[in-house]
């Protein structure tokens, strides 16, 4: 049988959860973080919160690059990284799925970006896997691209994958195009409306 990227990643995974298993493994990358460091992260935690109310400051390359970078770092069921970002800036694009995600309804199109979150069934090769593994993973995503966002001082919501019925074939037409995808929700990102904080 030919091996898939997640199979791929998946054996990389076996070999460092069996590397973690002895006493030495992350001794090296084992890092003390100090009272400070530690306040700080609290504080972003505690922080941290739904933004749905924008001002038309975009978002910098370099700001986008960041959260997508935290996404990117985040554990996922055994190693295999099955979910994909699908980034959406552009005006009219917004206001479709402004339209079309049913959470988002009113304020969707107000953010700077949008990423949509899919995830491969490919990835998840035991049947019982399939109905949550996808939504796990996506969350914890979804918490990583909040903490950044929030470190960052940018707003982030979460949007749930709820698009009506009559109205899916569309979407998927639209913005998956692809049968072996799941859609495990959105992460709007935009610039803090002071007023609205």
């Amino acid at each position: 049988m030919k091996k898939d990227i997640y199979q791929e990643r998946y054996l990389a995974h076996q070999k460092r959860k069996g590397e973690s298993l002895t006493s030495t493994y992350g001794s090296k990358a084992f890092r003390k973080y100090n009272k400070k460091e530690q306040k700080v992260f609290f504080d972003i935690l505690k922080s941290r919160r739904s933004q749905r109310s924008f001002n038309n400051t975009e978002l910098s390359t370099k700001e986008l690059n960041t959260i997508l970078e935290a996404i990117k770092t985040t554990p996922s069921s055994c190693g295999r990284r099955g979910v994909d970002v699908a980034i959406h800036t552009h005006r009219d694009e917004k206001a479709i799925l402004a339209g079309l995600l049913v959470g988002g309804v009113g304020w969707l199109h107000r953010g700077q970006a949008i990423l949509l979150l899919f995830a491969d069934k490919k990835c998840y090769k035991n049947p019982v896997e399939i109905d949550t593994m996808p939504y796990l993973d996506a969350g914890v995503m979804i918490q990583a691209a909040y903490l950044a966002a929030e470190a960052m001082n940018i707003g982030c919501c979460f949007v749930n994958p709820n698009v009506r019925k009559e109205n899916q074939g569309f979407f998927f037409e639209r913005f998956i195009m692809d049968s072996d995808k799941i859609f495990c929700g959105a992460i709007v990102l935009g610039k803090y409306d002071l007023k609205h904080v």
